[in-house]
């Protein structure tokens, strides 16, 4: 996809952890390959984690070298896969922590009524907090944490080269990007708010969490 080999060094950007509407060379969740390993951002809703490992087998990188999974927020379609991996730093905005411990508190309203039926999957067992401006290096490729709340407490997004990880707190759209409606974000004002962090940032595509990527999106 053109959202491969962005110019590092053995590193490779696949991206998604969407649910559907993604190009089949997609696979669920985003995997930067870098030396001696991989680098995950957020881990889908499948606990088995059936396309990401698919996708991971497909680039010659077995799980116990997945370095780390970046989760963009703690809702659990983006970190159900996670603990496939237990070698793998797991990183999340702070906002967010007991949310990934099993605090419904602030699922939005979509949430709640699916978080009624839905098991939760299994939490990872340590899980470092982010606020936002950390930076994260794993051999040359550099991932820049970016605080944007609103879809939820603790969302954030990850910036590598020219390539923001979105998750769900800015979405594609027909004409466009835009934030998730109010229905399945806790605080869409919030969350439009905070999207003036990006404003300095310098990236020209998006990869977000369901509908896929976007180019051109600054």
């Amino acid at each position: 996809t053109e959202i491969k080999n962005r110019g590092v060094e053995d590193v490779c950007i696949v991206v998604c952890d969407g649910l559907s509407g993604l190009p089949d060379a997609i696979a669920r969740g985003a995997a930067a390959l870098v030396e001696g390993g991989a680098v995950l951002v957020d881990a889908g809703m499948d606990t088995g984690g059936a396309a990401i490992l698919a996708e991971l087998k497909a680039q010659i990188v077995p799980p116990d070298q997945v370095r780390a999974v970046l989760l963009t927020h703690g809702h659990p379609d983006h970190y159900a896969a996670a603990t496939l991996f237990p070698k793998a730093t797991v990183v999340a905005g702070a906002g967010d922590l007991t949310m990934i411990g099993g605090d419904k508190s602030h699922y939005p309203a979509f949430g709640r009524i699916v978080g009624a039926v839905m098991p939760l999957p299994p939490a990872p067992s340590a899980v470092i907090p982010v606020q936002g401006g950390e930076q994260f290096w794993f051999d040359e490729a550099a991932f820049t944490v970016i605080a944007t709340p609103g879809h939820s407490p603790g969302s954030v997004m990850y910036l590598f080269k020219d390539v923001l990880f979105t998750g769900d707190s800015l979405m594609r759209r027909k004409d466009g990007v835009a934030v998730v409606p109010s229905f399945f974000s806790e605080d869409a004002a919030i969350n439009r708010t905070s999207l003036r962090a990006l404003e300095p940032l310098i990236f020209e595509t998006i990869a977000d969490g369901h509908a896929g990527v976007t180019t051109g999106a600054k």
